[in-house]
């Protein structure tokens, strides 16, 4: 009877175990797209219809953007209007299969570039995340300081009037 109750208990705390876990993957083909993402943008290479839906939702802090060329103008601006030396360095990915389907992918970076019109040397930390819907990124969710943007667009600005 002792071992029919141990029996009955193990039972009961195996059914009871989680079989939906998700997934977390750092070698993976999406954690690796978007790795080749940071390149292409340090690399000013915006071909990225690949990469990206062309309805895509960037949120980037408290602004959204909406659609894959309103994303790539600010990207170009980048390195036509604001930064030389742009750099991506300290990049971890990892992609979230979560067991309700699903799929994001999480980067946290250290970004570095020099102002077109300051001078100033930026570094800024940052997060991003993207979701991923049949092989392509649907949304962006990006977080950092805005301090360099900010203060590069003033001075450019203000270098136009």
């Amino acid at each position: 009877m002792k071992y029919i109750h141990t029996i009955v208990i193990c039972t009961i705390l195996m059914s009871c175990t989680n079989t939906n876990e998700s997934i977390i993957k750092t070698d993976d083909e999406l954690s690796s797209n978007i790795k080749v993402l940071f390149d292409k943008y340090v690399n000013n290479d915006f071909n990225l219809s690949d990469y990206y839906s062309d309805d895509v939702i960037a949120k980037i802090n408290n602004l959204e953007i909406s659609g894959l060329d309103n994303l790539l103008a600010g990207y170009k601006a980048h390195h036509e209007l604001l930064y030389d030396n742009i750099a991506v360095q300290d990049v971890y990915v990892h992609t979230n299969y979560f067991s309700n389907g699903n799929t994001w992918s999480n980067a946290w970076f250290t970004w570095s570039g020099t102002g077109k019109t300051t001078g100033e040397e930026y570094t800024n930390r940052g997060h991003f995340d993207y979701k991923w819907e049949n092989g392509k990124i649907v949304e962006l969710w990006a977080y950092y300081s805005e301090y360099a943007e900010s203060n590069e667009a003033a001075a450019y600005q203000a270098a136009q009037e």
